[in-house]
C-alpha cells in the first residue's frame, strides 16, 4: 500500500483495519508483512517487487493505486499467488477478491448531491488527482455522467498532482477561479478535498462555491464542520483493510470459499452526522 502519510494521511485508516485483523489472528500464527511504496515515484515499486519475491508470501493484499505500474508488477509475481485488491482495482489482472466501493456509482451520487446544492447556472470543477488511478477515473466518469443531465451546469476536468509538496494543486485552483467567475462547485475525487476547501475558505467563498469530496481524514472533517465542505463520501477504508486480511485468512488457512467482490456501502457524511458516524 502507499506510504501511510500520503494522500493527507488517508492510508493510516486502512492500516488500522489491518492491525485490528492482525491482533484478532495472532493466536492463529498469522504473520503480516507491510510493504509501503511511494505512489508518486514509480521506481519505488521496483524495490517492493524484490521484497515481495524475497518474503515467500502465501497471499497478498494490495492497493494498486497507480494503475499502469501495478499492472506490470503483478504480472511479474509468482503464478497462483492469491491477491486481494482493496481501495482500487485493476481490470484484467487475475485476483482472488476485490474490496471497495462501486467507484462509478459514488461519482454519480456526488453529481446528484452537487445538483441539489447548485441553484443557479454556473461551472463545476472536477479535480482528478494524479497519478492515474482506475477508481479515481471511475469516480470522475460517474460524476460527469450525472452532470450531463443538468443543462444549467457546465463542467470541466482539471488534473492536479497529488504530491502535496509541489503546491501544484493550489495553482490549479487559482486557474479555475480566474477562468470561471461563475464557479459554483468543486468535486475532488480523493482525500485531498481539504486542499480545495482551504482555497475556497481563503477567498471567503464558502456557501457560494460548494465542495464535495472523499474520506474522513482530520482536515476534511474540520472543513466539513466549518461548513466549507458540504458533503464527504466515506468508503470505509478501515473496514477495507480488515476485510482484506480476513479474506486471505479464510482462503489460505481455512480453505474456505470467499466472495469475488466485497462492495462497501456509499456513505454520505454531513456536518450534522459526522460526530455520530462510525466506519
Amino acid at each position: 500500500m502507499p506510504q501511510p502519510a500520503q494522500d493527507s494521511a488517508y492510508w493510516t485508516l486502512p492500516l488500522k483495519g489491518v492491525a485490528r485483523a492482525e491482533a484478532g489472528l495472532r493466536s492463529q500464527k498469522v504473520r503480516i508483512h507491510r510493504f509501503f511504496y511511494n505512489k508518486h515515484a514509480e521506481t519505488s515499486l521496483y524495490a517492493i517487487r524484490r521484497k515481495l519475491l524475497a518474503a515467500s508470501l502465501d497471499g497478498l493484499l494490495i492497493a494498486p493505486v497507480a494503475s499502469r505500474p501495478f499492472d506490470r508488477l503483478l504480472r511479474s509475481l509468482p503464478h497462483g499467488l492469491p491477491c486481494v485488491f482493496f481501495d482500487s482495482f485493476l481490470p484484467g489482472i487475475p485476483h482472488l477478491s476485490s474490496i471497495g466501493q462501486d467507484s462509478f456509482q459514488s461519482g454519480v451520487l456526488s453529481g446528484r448531491l452537487m445538483k441539489m446544492l447548485i441553484t443557479e447556472p454556473g461551472h463545476v470543477a472536477v479535480i482528478r488527482m494524479l497519478p492515474k488511478d482506475f477508481h479515481i477515473d471511475d469516480r470522475v466518469r460517474g460524476f460527469l455522467t450525472y452532470c450531463r443531465q443538468c443543462p444549467q451546469v457546465t463542467s470541466g476536468i482539471y488534473e492536479a498532482d497529488g504530491d502535496e509538496s509541489h503546491g501544484a494543486a493550489d495553482r490549479v485552483f487559482a486557474r479555475i477561479f480566474r477562468q470561471h467567475p461563475d464557479l459554483r462547485g468543486i468535486f475532488v475525487s480523493n482525500a485531498n478535498t481539504h486542499r480545495a476547501a482551504a482555497y475556497v475558505a481563503a477567498r471567503s467563498s464558502a456557501g457560494q462555491v460548494h465542495v464535495i469530496g472523499y474520506d474522513l481524514i482530520d482536515e476534511n472533517v474540520r472543513y466539513l464542520r466549518e461548513g466549507v465542505v458540504d458533503f464527504l463520501i466515506s468508503q470505509q477504508p478501515e473496514r477495507q483493510g480488515y476485510e482484506g486480511i480476513i479474506t486471505l485468512y479464510r482462503h489460505v488457512v481455512l480453505k474456505e470459499p470467499v466472495p469475488k467482490k466485497v462492495t462497501m456501502q456509499i456513505d454520505i457524511v454531513t456536518t450534522e452526522n459526522v460526530d455520530f458516524y462510525r466506519s
